[in-house]
């Protein structure tokens, strides 16, 4: 499993370091995270952030499924990522659709990237932004899936390093649900929906500063995760500041 390249950590950490190192590093931020109550949005953007830092992935993104059985993008590493999931959402196709219907990783000869892939409009605009590969791993807890990770590389990822993604997607899970499996199915689906709302107010907030900084999207995210990282605020509330101060 190669783990040894260069990417940046999340909002508020230094990149993360090499190899092992860097997992064990990612898994302690996740649980911290989790730990100081991190809303979800950021909890989620921090595991697509870590997955890129130390794994062979290029970009990462998270999707959930909301009370009325929908896919919604929580999550991302790169406005690459948010867009091809939000295509997913778009057609209501794609690798995350097919893992949170039936509950497993989709690693299998289906993502084949070719013309005649199962979702062929996906996967021509995944080989557009130049990957060569899509996975998606469920976010899963009591044999309830929650949504999926996705995880987009130049080339198709080994079971070793499947594991370790799937590992930190589990440790997220389980922070994203305050650590109890075994929550109310309903009280679960308040939350995510909750989760879906935050994402919409920070996607307005991403707007906002993209015009204020004239910065790209991913700029304009990165000032909002660096206030609420030096403020010790949770990211919707930066967020909802931001808009505010634009009325």
């Amino acid at each position: 499993m190669d783990m040894d390249h260069d990417a940046r950590g999340p909002a508020g950490t230094r990149r993360a370091p090499a190899g092992e190192a860097g997992v064990l590093a990612a898994f302690a931020d996740l649980a911290a995270a989790g730990a100081a109550g991190a809303d979800p949005v950021e909890l989620t953007t921090r595991l697509c952030e870590h997955v890129v830092a130390v794994l062979p992935v290029a970009a990462a993104g998270v999707m959930v499924v909301d009370v009325g059985g929908a896919l919604r993008v929580l999550g991302s590493s790169s406005t690459a990522a948010h867009l091809l999931d939000l295509l997913q959402v778009q057609d209501d196709a794609g690798p995350c659709r097919d893992c949170c219907r039936d509950g497993s990783a989709v690693t299998d000869d289906a993502l084949d990237l070719a013309a005649e892939a199962p979702w062929p409009r996906f996967a021509a605009a995944v080989r557009a932004e130049g990957f060569g590969a899509v996975h998606a791993l469920p976010l899963a807890a009591r044999g309830r899936t929650h949504g999926a990770l996705n995880l987009f590389a130049a080339r198709g990822l080994d079971a070793a390093t499947l594991a370790v993604a799937q590992a930190l997607a589990d440790a997220t899970t389980l922070a994203l649900l305050q650590a109890d499996p075994d929550e109310d199915a309903v009280l679960v689906a308040r939350r995510l929906h909750a989760a879906v709302v935050a994402r919409t107010a920070v996607q307005q907030a991403v707007g906002v500063l993209r015009v204020r900084f004239d910065c790209t999207a991913d700029e304009a995210l990165g000032r909002l995760r660096d206030d609420a990282a030096a403020t010790g605020r949770a990211l919707v509330d930066v967020a909802a500041e931001a808009v505010r101060e634009r009325r």
